[in-house]
């Protein structure tokens, strides 16, 4: 089957376009928060990998470090397209699942130790965000 005979397979409203998809605010919202995670265990990366030079300036050297600053541009892209579409009311507290993604991304891919205590912590951030994010895709099912 050809791209030409999916797309006239699929339903011709705009919810079932890839662009769709891909532009929807709160799949933006997450892949923010990925790109946020991900900047910030490179930047780690980069700073603890930092070769010779000035204390400040030396992580500069690092491709991981410029490898997380590629990411916070990016996710700052995504997010100011989340500003247009989403209230900051939402977007804000949504966007804070950084929260429990940082420290997963920090044990898994730095080794860190994250404590049973700061794992409960965590686990109540992510309650808040859900309890956010369900009554918004309550309200939007209706819509």
């Amino acid at each position: 089957m050809t791209g030409a005979e999916v797309s006239a397979a699929l339903p011709s409203s705009s919810k079932f376009s890839p662009a769709s998809i891909l532009l929807n605010r709160y799949l933006l919202i997450l892949w923010g928060a990925l790109l946020s995670t991900a900047g910030e265990v490179l930047l780690k990366k980069g700073a603890t990998v930092a070769g010779a030079g000035p204390a400040v300036l030396g992580p500069l050297s690092s491709l991981w470090t410029w490898s997380g600053i590629l990411c916070y541009v990016t996710a700052l892209v995504s997010w100011l397209y989340v500003l247009r579409k989403v209230p900051l009311s939402i977007a804000f507290p949504l966007i804070n699942v950084v929260h429990v993604l940082v420290p997963l991304g920090a044990s898994i891919f730095l080794n860190e130790h994250v404590s049973l205590r700061r794992w409960a912590g965590i686990t109540l951030i992510l309650l808040g965000v859900i309890a956010i994010v369900k009554p918004v895709v309550h309200a939007e099912e209706k819509l």
